[in-house]
Order: C-alpha cells, then sequence, then structure tokens
C-alpha cells in the first residue's frame, strides 16, 4: 500500500471539491446581484427590500458552497498531513 500514491490521490480530488465550491461561490453571488438589479427595478420594491429578498434566497446556495469548499480544503490539509507523515 503506497501511502503517498493515495495522498496524492486525495489531494486531487479534494482539489476538485475546492474548484467546484468557489465556482458555486461565484455563480451563487452572481445570481443574487442580478436578481437584486432586477428587483430593485421594479416599481413593488425599494432598493432594501430587494437586496433582502435577494440575499435571504442566495443565502442556503452561498452556504453549501462554502461549506463544499471549506471540505475540498480541509482535505488538501488532511492529505498534505498524511503525505509529510509517510516519510
Amino acid at each position: 500500500m503506497d501511502v503517498k500514491r493515495d495522498a496524492a490521490r486525495l489531494a486531487t480530488i479534494a482539489t476538485v471539491f475546492v474548484w467546484v465550491g468557489w465556482l458555486a461561490i461565484l455563480y451563487a453571488l452572481a445570481a443574487g446581484v442580478l436578481w437584486w438589479i432586477d428587483l430593485a427595478g421594479r416599481a413593488a420594491f425599494n432598493f432594501v427590500e430587494a437586496f433582502a429578498i435577494s440575499a435571504a434566497a442566495i443565502g442556503v446556495p452561498l452556504f453549501l458552497a462554502l461549506i463544499v469548499a471549506a471540505l475540498g480544503h480541509a482535505l488538501r490539509l488532511f492529505a498534505l498531513y498524511v503525505y509529510s507523515k509517510s516519510q
């Protein structure tokens, strides 16, 4: 069993989690900003109400994206730890 090779594989998988998490964060923020602009342009909502509605709508996706990115960073740190202990 090659621990260094397994640590390298784990680091690769963790990198995918990091990228997916950060891309989801950017997507959620962009969607929130675009929705905020759309709602603020309507007569039924003012600027602050539009922000509150759009912020509430992207809260859960943004939180989940941050969890995915944090999981990826934690896995990379664990892979680094395993790699350093196997030498």
